[in-house]
């Protein structure tokens, strides 16, 4: 049983936590009649909020709001809330539809707005859409807006926006939903989203590939988890054992021996190599790779120089060239009386990719 003391503070705790989860942007800026454009530099992923349009003049009461004017009464009271929120001008767009019902040869193309211009209201920062941050969890916020938040200029009628609560609409903004920027290129979207095991997977990581300040870098060796195929839905213990003999077990593996290269080549001069490199690892949900470099451009002269060091290397075999794969060792001269303490194996095709970015 619960003392009436232990109730109350049990009561007050809650509260305490609801409202530092409703102000977790308490520095959020808001200002009255002040326009928060949306940007490139907001999201990537975002809460759409509402998407609002002018009612036609015949409709539209005597001092009533016009669509920009309401987006940013809802945008000045998110943002008196404490989230970040921002104004989009939705263009029309117009589609075309070919037109075969008009019984003469040939066809005749119609068109059709496939979307009207609105105004539209998106709020909050998140890298992915699943942010599961204490103070800036995508879920949450959507949550509340959804169900909890209620713009105080909806209840006034001289604005000629009251909401009628319905089975169906139980809430203002109950249809709010996640989506990216709209004014991001789905390229820097997916460059700047990082999903939630991916993040923990990487962060606080020593040489994580997040902490390049470059915008691209060049992939040299990527290392999998091992895979078996089954036939007939029946497995072979011997085959098992043999398999992990030969490749090892898991992830866990792999992510461990990208993690080791990634050292090597960052104190590669103690090893008997020329110089060290500028190395990062990577952790993602099926395979961890090694990186070489920070690079501002694609045409980064060194990024050819690294290709040219790391890549595979055409040898003659049986009459014929092989591409086969270069491979770094420590110490990096090995002969038969001092074998290989440790050995890899790059890519034979260096990929330069863009780094992936948090906010």
């Amino acid at each position: 049983m619960f003392s009436f003391r232990q109730l109350c503070t049990a009561g007050l705790t809650f509260l305490i936590l609801l409202a530092c989860h409703v102000q977790a942007f308490a520095k959020i800026e808001a200002v009255p009649g002040k326009r928060y454009n949306l940007t490139p530099q907001h999201g990537p992923w975002m809460i759409m909020v509402a998407a609002l349009r002018d009612v036609p003049e015949e409709r539209r009461i005597e001092g009533g709001l016009s669509a920009w004017e309401a987006a940013d009464k809802l945008v000045y009271e998110l943002r008196r809330k404490g989230i970040p929120a921002y104004t989009f001008l939705q263009s029309m767009e117009v589609g075309k539809l070919d037109d075969y019902s008009s019984g003469v040869t040939g066809q005749s193309t119609r068109k059709f707005i496939s979307r009207h211009e609105a105004v539209a209201v998106l709020a909050g920062n998140f890298r992915s859409p699943d942010q599961n941050d204490p103070k800036n969890s995508a879920k949450a916020m959507l949550n509340y807006i959804k169900n909890d938040f209620r713009p105080s200029f909806l209840t006034d009628k001289k604005h000629g926006g009251i909401f009628a609560i319905t089975p169906g609409r139980p809430s203002p903004l109950n249809r709010a939903h996640m989506t990216v920027n709209p004014v991001k290129s789905a390229s820097s979207v997916k460059r700047h989203t990082v999903d939630s095991l991916v993040r923990k997977l990487n962060s606080n990581m020593e040489y994580s590939l997040l902490k390049n300040k470059g915008k691209y870098t060049l992939r040299v060796a990527t290392f999998r988890g091992s895979a078996i195929l089954q036939i007939d839905h029946g497995t072979s213990e011997k085959a098992d054992r043999q398999f992990q003999k030969v490749f090892g077990s898991n992830l866990d593996e792999s992510g461990t021996r990208a993690w080791e290269l990634t050292e090597g080549l960052r104190s590669a001069s103690r090893a008997g190599y020329d110089r060290s490199f500028e190395a990062y690892v990577f952790h993602d949900r099926y395979e961890s790779y090694v990186t070489i470099g920070s690079f501002d451009s694609p045409n980064d002269p060194r990024i050819a120089e690294y290709g040219k060091r790391f890549g595979g290397k055409y040898i003659e075999h049986q009459g014929r060239e092989v591409l086969t794969a270069e491979l770094f060792t420590i110490p990096r001269k090995v002969t038969p009386s001092r074998p290989a303490d440790k050995l890899w194996m790059f890519d034979t095709v260096p990929r330069l990719i863009e780094v992936p970015q948090l906010r």
